[in-house]
């Protein structure tokens, strides 16, 4: 006759581990990782603090003049009056107007050229020698060209833009859709499939990466470009304002206002990896091993 042993025995998972423990090596990875996150933040802030600490001592010890570097507590000084101001706002707002434009053209003409030079051999070839040419000119160094074809307009400036962020786009699109695998490329063709099923099943997901790629590099590049063109011209936005505030030897108004362009330029990057982040989540990670 069978005994009982007095025990309970635990029931058993699909995958033969305890419930609590793996509960609990998921809490511990969680955990590592943030205070991974923690430590990077909190170098990252000390490498910040280092710099304006610098800045500081470097104003306060009168190396530079306060016209050509003002301290950093005159410049952040500045930052309340201008918000509260309407030009200040209106200067932004004409920066991102020539950037988002000239940026969106250059999105809606390179992405797609750029996939469909990569998908087919014979048209990247073809298009090889015209595109290293282009892409190998300086785009401000064109500025004056702009503008005797087009003037000092609102175009102008986002023609600008486009110039400077198409190929970007355009050659991190490409790559993308050279990137399918050999042996993927020769399933598709040995099984007969479809052109546009497998451009939406098979190049448009390997390009993904890259592309996003491009845009984010794109997406801060033009911001940089709006605001050259602003420096050169006479069109209105950030760069006006800085070469204004210099000529009027407002010096601690122009750190400002390019303090402005930086944390545009950041707050664009974090979105565009955000946005990277989020699209991309069926991803595997990397290895490294």
């Amino acid at each position: 006759m069978a005994t009982s042993t007095g025990r309970d025995v635990a029931p058993a998972t699909s995958t033969g581990r305890d419930p609590a423990a793996a509960l609990a090596s998921l809490t511990g990875r969680m955990r590592a990782g943030g205070r991974e996150r923690g430590k990077i933040i909190l170098l990252q802030m000390s490498a910040v603090l280092v710099v304006l600490a610098l800045w500081a001592l470097i104003a306060a010890a009168g190396l530079v003049s306060s016209t050509a570097l003002p301290s950093p507590g005159a410049v952040f000084a500045e930052f309340p009056g201008l918000v509260s101001s309407g030009a200040y706002w209106q200067a932004v707002a004409d920066t991102l107007r020539g950037a988002v434009t000239g940026f969106a053209a250059a999105v809606v003409i390179g992405v797609p050229l750029g996939l469909a030079t990569g998908t087919y051999a014979a048209a990247e070839q073809s298009s090889r020698l015209l595109v290293d040419i282009l892409r190998s000119f300086p785009v401000i160094a064109l500025l004056p060209v702009f503008l005797l074809v087009m003037g000092s307009t609102p175009s102008m400036k986002a023609t600008v833009v486009f110039i400077a962020c198409v190929f970007p786009v355009f050659l991190q699109a490409q790559y993308g859709a050279r990137a399918v695998t050999p042996m993927i490329a020769e399933t598709v063709h040995s099984y007969r499939i479809p052109r546009l099923l497998s451009f939406r099943k098979v190049v448009l997901p390997s390009a993904t990466p890259s592309i996003m790629t491009g845009l984010r590099l794109a997406a801060t590049t033009s911001v940089l470009v709006a605001i050259g063109v602003e420096v050169l011209t006479t069109l209105p936005g950030i760069g006006h304002q800085v070469v204004q505030d210099q000529q009027g030897g407002a010096s601690a108004e122009a750190y400002a206002y390019i303090l402005t362009a930086g944390l545009i330029g950041y707050s664009i990057n974090q979105l565009s990896q955000l946005f990277e982040s989020r699209l991309l989540r069926w991803r595997p990670p990397a290895h490294t091993d």
